[in-house]
């Protein structure tokens, strides 16, 4: 119906929401990308209108759907660039890595929504996201990477790390958390609900001055959530708290069912537990769930990584 070039720049703009960051990805001109958006509405006969900072297609989408589901299948046959995104937490872990035959989004998702409904329509082809909230979906495979401890963390300087010996949720719950993205973490959420965690703020600066802590850094006495993998992001006057939360997190790469078992999958899957395996370094609470053999570290960055015998 289309030319596979006009589909990508209509779809690519829908997934990286401007036209400029569209042709930046495709390698073409801002115009190049506007005048396929124009054709592929006329043909296909929808309305691409921008709700809440996202293009979303209006009207029957079916005819999209079927073409996009061809043009799909060609990339990943043909070996021509495939779509890869990721959640905003989990930028800092994937945003230098360098796949060969991937193009990377934007990796600022806060929610779960939006990218989800990309891959369902095959607009993206890999979304990596986050246990345990990661989509349950019959059309989609979820691959976990790694699995490791959810922790409660606090500034080195905090009341609940001079203690001695290990800390109770009790204790703990006296602390507001930070807050988790809205609607990112329903299940971990509830998680930390059912313990009697909270985000409320109000009470901190009299909790401070009843501690002997200044009332205008009230706000020092906040916990946070973290993993081995994401602690770093904290800086180094944060420490892990010694409680255990019960609950495990990880990474999951979500893809088509139909796609799932294509080698390209096999070696998107490979290369993303390579990366963690170097990231999480001699950590023992990382645990690398994808048996990845040995991988070319040149490779991975400058060609199709290749397995060692």
């Amino acid at each position: 119906m289309v030319e596979l070039d006009a589909l990508a720049a209509f779809d690519c703009l829908q997934w990286l929401r401007t036209g400029d960051r569209a042709a930046q990805v495709l390698g073409c001109s801002q115009s190049t990308v506007s005048r396929a958006t124009r054709k592929c509405q006329q043909v296909f006969e929808v309305r691409l209108l921008k709700r809440a900072a996202e293009w979303q297609v209006e009207g029957d989408a079916a005819l999209l759907n079927a073409e996009r589901r061809v043009h799909q299948l060609h990339r990943w046959h043909a070996g021509l660039p495939l779509r890869l995104d990721c959640q905003h937490w989990l930028r800092h872990s994937y945003g230098e890595l360098a796949l060969t035959g991937w193009l990377k989004g934007n990796l600022n998702y806060l929610e779960y929504a939006r990218p989800l409904q990309l891959l369902r329509d095959r607009v993206i082809d890999a979304w990596i996201c986050s246990a345990p909230d990661h989509p349950q979906d019959p059309e989609l495979v979820a691959v976990r990477l790694c699995r490791m401890p959810a922790q409660l963390v606090a500034r080195t300087s905090h009341p609940l790390l001079r203690q001695r010996g290990s800390v109770s949720i009790e204790a703990a719950t006296r602390y507001p958390v930070l807050p988790l993205p809205d609607q990112a973490f329903p299940v971990f959420q509830q998680v930390l609900d059912d313990l009697g965690f909270h985000s409320d703020f109000s009470g901190l600066p009299s909790l401070a001055a009843e501690l002997g802590h200044d009332p205008h850094s009230a706000e020092d006495l906040a916990l946070g959530i973290a993993s081995p993998l994401t602690l770093p992001l904290y800086g180094d006057d944060w420490a892990v708290l010694p409680l255990t939360l019960p609950v495990t997190v990880g990474d999951v790469v979500m893809m088509r069912a139909d796609l799932a078992a294509h080698s390209r999958a096999d070696d998107l899957i490979q290369a993303l537990a390579f990366h963690l395996r170097a990231q999480a370094g001699s950590s023992g609470d990382v645990t690398i769930l994808v048996d990845a053999p040995r991988l070319d570290t040149a490779a991975l960055d400058h060609g199709r990584p290749q397995r060692r015998s």
